[in-house]
């Protein structure tokens, strides 16, 4: 059997772990593994490359994607879409897996409409995926943010000033949530319709009253410019306030522990999936259980 990979969209910390341990297990059983390179553009393009236990055997601690990744806007054209189906058949593909968020998931559905046989796997930071409690990614990327607010933190108790911190996450609010928690931040803007300026000053005040030398606001992005919102607060308090945006530190990140573990059972459950001949599924994890649903159910 002739297995096709690839990675789409937004890169997410633990796709090279899975890679990795998904091609030497498949290789182990006999399967050939072709990547196509810089994922649904690779199809178009006919960009592949055979993957073997040599090549992955040392990406799994690495953030990125071994095997490249983007955003095709040429694979929602019908002549773009078109041509993957012709270069998946030319290859031989006998079933594709497929990483990525949302948006690679939709891709995966027109595919498997189409005819081709997938398994899709959750792989982005932003936790956005209703049918699995976690997404390939998302603990590293936390993790990444976290660390990144304590250090600030730091300097910011140094010279008693208020820091904003704004993290990644898209339209999902789960990085800004859980690494708020994990940092006691003073405030926590998760959603637009979350905050109001005034509030976000007497929240400042109350906790200064209180004792904090450096209060911090955690931030979901997209929702407003996190630069002018210090401005207005140090013009407003009077108070040194500093705005950063963590940025790509939360995707370009080792993975961490727990998803180098999510990406091992979820490379074993595809494995079974495949030498099982159940194909057109999406892989998740609930309550601690790899778990299987149709692509068309979610």
């Amino acid at each position: 059997m002739k297995v096709g990979i690839l990675t789409s969209g937004g890169d997410a910390p633990g796709m090279n772990a899975f890679i990795s341990k998904f091609t030497t297990l498949a290789t182990a059983a006999g399967f050939e593994v072709i990547a196509f390179k810089f994922g649904y553009q690779g199809l178009i393009d006919n960009s592949t490359k055979p993957l073997t236990r040599e090549d992955v055997s040392n990406i799994a601690h690495l953030g990125g994607s071994n095997i490249k990744s983007t955003r095709s806007s040429e694979f929602l054209t019908k002549q773009g879409f078109k041509r993957a189906i012709q270069n998946i058949k030319l290859n031989e593909i006998d079933c594709l897996v497929v990483l990525g968020g949302d948006g690679t998931l939709r891709g995966a559905k027109e595919l498997s409409a189409a005819g081709i046989k997938i398994v899709y796997i959750p792989a982005t930071i932003d936790n956005d995926l209703s049918y699995t409690d976690q997404t390939l990614g998302f603990d590293s990327a936390v993790n990444a943010a976290v660390d990144a607010i304590d250090k600030i933190k730091q300097t910011m108790l140094s010279l008693n000033r208020i820091f904003i911190c704004e993290v990644m996450g898209r339209h999902c609010p789960d990085i800004a949530i859980s690494s708020a928690i994990a940092t006691d931040a003073t405030i926590l803007i998760k959603e637009a319709k979350n905050f109001s300026f005034k509030e976000i000053l007497s929240k400042i005040k109350e906790a200064i009253e209180e004792g904090e030398e450096a209060p911090s606001i955690v931030i979901r992005e997209n929702i407003l410019d996190v630069f002018e919102l210090a401005k207005k607060i140090q013009n407003e308090l009077d108070i040194e306030t500093r705005a950063c945006r963590i940025g790509y530190v939360q995707r370009g990140t080792s993975p961490s522990v727990m998803d180098r573990i999510l990406a091992r059972k979820f490379a074993q459950a595809v494995l079974d999936l495949i030498s099982s001949k159940k194909f057109n599924r999406a892989v998740g994890q609930v309550k601690n259980k790899i778990i299987t649903k149709n692509l068309t159910e979610i």
